[in-house]
């Protein structure tokens, strides 16, 4: 399955945003934030538990 990385990207910003809104939090997140939160700092601890194995 081929997917556009614009179109990924997109939906996973707006997605970011509507859960923020849902979630009724006061101090939003930038949705740059709130995707590396989500989708780049759980790699990064698996990263370092494989390293260290």
């Amino acid at each position: 399955m081929v997917l556009n990385g614009a179109v990924v990207f997109w939906v996973a910003k707006v997605s970011a945003e509507l859960w923020q809104y849902i979630a009724c939090n006061p101090e939003r997140l930038s949705s740059d934030r709130v995707l590396h939160l989500l989708c780049c700092l759980p790699f990064q601890y698996f990263l370092r538990l494989f390293s260290s194995l």
